[in-house]
Parts: structure tokens; C-alpha cells; sequence
């Protein structure tokens, strides 16, 4: 079995480090600040194992944006004057923070398994047969040389379908979360849909249907399409180094809307799992994406 850091890489070094970045799988899935974190330190490794994984940004960026969602309805809740009950609010709460929970505990397992060289040996049951296929059909387009922005959203395009589709009878229609799916359609019905920022460009983008896969899928393509550019990206990354993530204030901007608490502050993990004793757990199996 060879054993690689992205590209062929590195030595004995890069393989213990990648070996105990996936053992801190559960640590790092603890809340959205662990995971938006997480995503920007492994995408900071590919990039000194080139090629860098695109999709790790992606997921940094978009995590990012859906603590400050979090933390505004921690706001909501405190100020006691939303139309909104607040046991709805804190069902949507739940479901941001069950979907971002099941990416990351699919996403971190094989993503370091294809940096180590280890796609062969993802398990099935543990890793949905589409990823399984996708890391061999990219592997195997590296390996022939293909060209490599072409292989590189071909990615990207596979990763995104596999997120989308792992939450999409998880949580996005599953019976828990009714509520918060209203409440979802309820915002897009009146126009209140909150936009995806991404900082260092003028892109701001809507599902526009959050309910519909295939729009989901949509939208993530046209977040990498914000980013394709490499100055674009390079741009976004270090924007993203300078402002360590807290939930505290709007992606982009820092001096707009009013001030917020630090998403720890506000939903500590302790008092998240009250909430839903099963908010961590693992999937459930679905037969529609296996």
C-alpha cells in the first residue's frame, strides 16, 4: 500500500500527522468552531502538499457562515422579540448543527484516507459507495495525467453531490426537523433568505430552495466558481487566516449588523446536547445514498 501526503508526497513526518489528525475525528467534530477550524488546517496542509483540495476551503467558508447563522439565533432568543417560538428557533439550531455534524463525520474520514493514499480501504457502511468511486475516478485521472482544473471540479462537483445527498433524508426531510424545514421555506417565501458571503469578492449566494437537492448542489458549484481563480482563492484563504472563526460577526464584514456573542458562549456543547441527546450521533443508515 503506498502511503502519500496529497500528491506522492512526504515523508514518515506527513503520514503521522494526517494518521492523528483522522484519530481527532470525534475532538474535532465537537461544534462548528472545531470544524470550520478543522476544514482551514487541512486545507492549509494541502497547500504545502499541493494539490491543494479546493473543497476543504469550500467547506471552511461555508461552515463559517452557518455558526454566524447559529449565533444569531442564540441573539434572537435572548432579545425574546421574535415572531418566531422559541422552541422553533431552537430546532433550527438543531438542524444546522446536525447537518454540519454528519458532513464533517463523513468528510474528515475520507478526505485524510485519500491523503494518505488509503482510498482502497474506506469502509462501506462507513463511507457512502458514490465518495468511494469518486476518490478512484480522481486518483485515477491524476494518474492519467488529465488535465488538472478539469479534474479538479470534476471533484469538487462529486464531493458536493455526497454532502447534499448525505443530509438530504438525514436532515433535510427528515420527520425531526419539520419544523425547521417550515421555517427554512417560510424565510424564502417572504425574501428573507440569508445569502452565502464569501469574503474578498462581490459573490453572494442563495439556494433559492434549500429543500431541493439539486439546488443545494447548485450552490456549491457556484461557491467553487467564486473561487476558481487562484488569486480569488488565495485571497480567501488568507482572509480566512486573519479572522479566526467565532461565530461572532458577519462573515465578510466585521463592522455591519450588531454586535453578536461568540458561538461557544452562546451554545456551549454541553448545552447543545441537552437540547437533543442524539444531535452527535452517528448517522443513521440510508438506503437511498449507501
Amino acid at each position: 500500500m503506498a502511503e502519500s501526503v496529497c500528491s506522492e508526497a512526504s515523508g514518515r513526518a506527513g503520514v503521522a500527522r494526517l494518521t492523528a489528525l483522522l484519530a481527532e475525528l470525534d475532538e474535532r467534530n465537537m461544534d462548528n468552531v472545531t470544524r470550520t477550524e478543522s476544514y482551514l488546517e487541512l486545507y492549509a496542509l494541502t497547500r504545502a502538499h499541493p494539490p491543494d483540495l479546493p473543497w476543504l476551503l469550500m467547506a471552511h467558508l461555508v461552515s463559517r457562515n452557518a455558526g454566524c447563522v447559529m449565533t444569531e439565533i442564540a441573539a434572537a432568543l435572548d432579545r425574546g422579540d421574535c415572531a418566531v417560538a422559541p422552541s422553533a428557533l431552537r430546532e433550527l439550531f438543531l438542524f444546522l448543527e446536525r447537518a454540519n455534524h454528519l458532513i464533517f463525520f463523513d468528510a474528515w474520514y475520507h478526505v485524510l484516507h485519500h491523503l494518505l493514499g488509503r482510498s482502497a480501504e474506506l469502509a462501506p457502511g462507513r463511507c457512502p459507495r458514490f465518495v468511494r468511486e469518486a476518490w478512484a475516478r480522481h486518483e485515477g485521472a491524476r494518474r492519467a495525467g488529465q488535465p488538472h482544473a478539469a479534474v479538479e471540479r470534476a471533484l469538487v462537483s462529486d464531493l458536493v453531490t455526497n454532502e447534499q445527498n448525505l443530509i438530504e433524508r438525514r436532515v433535510v426531510h427528515h420527520p425531526r426537523f419539520a419544523i425547521a424545514r417550515a421555517l427554512v421555506a417560510l424565510g424564502e417565501a417572504f425574501g428573507q433568505e440569508r445569502p452565502i458571503v464569501l469574503p474578498c469578492t462581490q459573490a453572494s449566494i442563495q439556494v433559492g430552495g434549500f429543500a431541493i437537492l439539486e439546488r443545494r448542489i447548485r450552490a456549491g458549484m457556484s461557491i467553487f466558481d467564486a473561487m476558481a481563480d487562484g488569486a480569488a482563492r488565495e485571497a480567501m484563504y488568507a482572509w480566512a487566516r486573519r479572522h479566526p472563526h467565532d461565530g461572532s460577526r458577519p462573515p465578510c464584514d466585521g463592522a455591519r449588523g450588531p454586535a453578536r456573542p461568540r458561538l461557544r458562549d452562546a451554545w456551549p456543547a454541553q448545552a447543545v446536547r441537552a437540547l437533543w441527546d442524539g444531535i452527535h450521533a452517528p448517522p443513521d443508515p440510508d438506503p437511498g445514498w449507501p
